[in-house]
């Protein structure tokens, strides 16, 4: 059966609504939807709008998921076309609150497995949401080509860039508000510790880090977080690396990952060791 047509059996969007803490006057904060499975086996669980949320759709589909997408409720981000009304959480601890309440309403109601999953920004998105919120006690939390660490990612880019005027927006660009607004160590090692499965997948091709100018693929990204976090928790910890373009991993092996699977190749990090060369862009 094709896509669209699994899609259209499978997931139904029964409700879009946000009423928790607001940013003003009366405003919610999360814009949550669920598109629910025909018989779920699980729910899967996103965040970073409309276009990250479409991303999800196929795999929670081809796994009979129910699939709860997150959006803060400032991003005016909805369609083609819309890209410059684009206004991101970016870690906002209100937003992320909101979320994952809901998330918990409806793992609740439906049981089965709890996968977080994102890539690119919604990969920082759901990193920090499981970080906060690890009494989610979600089975995986999936990251592809994407960081954990908004000073470094703020460090990146040139003032004018867009990214980094949507980044200063939001948080007030100080090196306390993006450091608040990373995922906190702490919250990384209750999910290992209580038995989540932490899939952390990232490029390391050349293209990648020309467009991103490392922020995804050097020291300062997932290598660096995996490492500090073998080194507390005192036992090695995997990432998988790959070669593929941006985000093109998420697109293709995304359900096997939700499932359990891996993809590419496996770099083990290990308490107080070096970083491995293979883990970071040239």
């Amino acid at each position: 059966m094709r896509t669209g047509a699994l899609l259209a059996l499978l997931l139904i969007p029964i409700a879009t609504f946000g009423d928790g803490a607001a940013v003003a006057a009366n405003a919610p904060v999360a814009i949550v939807t669920t598109y629910e499975a025909s018989s779920p086996r699980g729910v899967l669980a996103t965040s970073g709008g409309w276009t990250y949320c479409g991303q999800a759709r196929p795999i929670a589909a081809q796994l009979h998921y129910t699939l709860v997408c997150g959006r803060y409720a400032q991003d005016g981000y909805t369609g083609s076309g819309l890209r410059s009304k684009r206004w991101l959480d970016w870690g906002n601890p209100l937003y992320l609150d909101e979320l994952a309440s809901r998330i918990a309403a409806v793992h609740r109601r439906v049981g089965g497995p709890l996968v977080i999953a994102g890539v690119s920004y919604s990969g920082y998105g759901v990193a920090v949401l499981a970080a906060r919120h690890p009494e989610l006690h979600p089975a995986r939390v999936i990251i592809v080509d994407s960081y954990f660490n908004l000073v470094a990612r703020r460090a990146h880019l040139p003032p004018t860039h867009e990214t980094a005027r949507e980044i200063d927006r939001e948080t007030g660009g100080t090196t306390a508000s993006l450091a608040a607004r990373s995922p906190s160590m702490g919250g990384l090692v209750k999910l290992v510790r209580s038995g989540t499965k932490l899939v952390v997948v990232w490029s390391v091709s050349a293209g990648e880090r020309r467009e991103f100018r490392g922020a995804t693929c050097d020291s300062t990204a997932s290598a660096g977080q995996l490492a500090s976090l073998a080194t507390v928790l005192r036992q090695p910890v995997s990432g998988w690396v790959t070669q593929t373009q941006h985000g093109v991993t998420f697109w293709r092996y995304g359900t096997r990952l939700a499932a359990g699977g891996t993809v590419g190749t496996r770099v083990v990090f290990r308490p107080g060791g070096t970083i491995p060369p293979v883990s970071i862009c040239k």
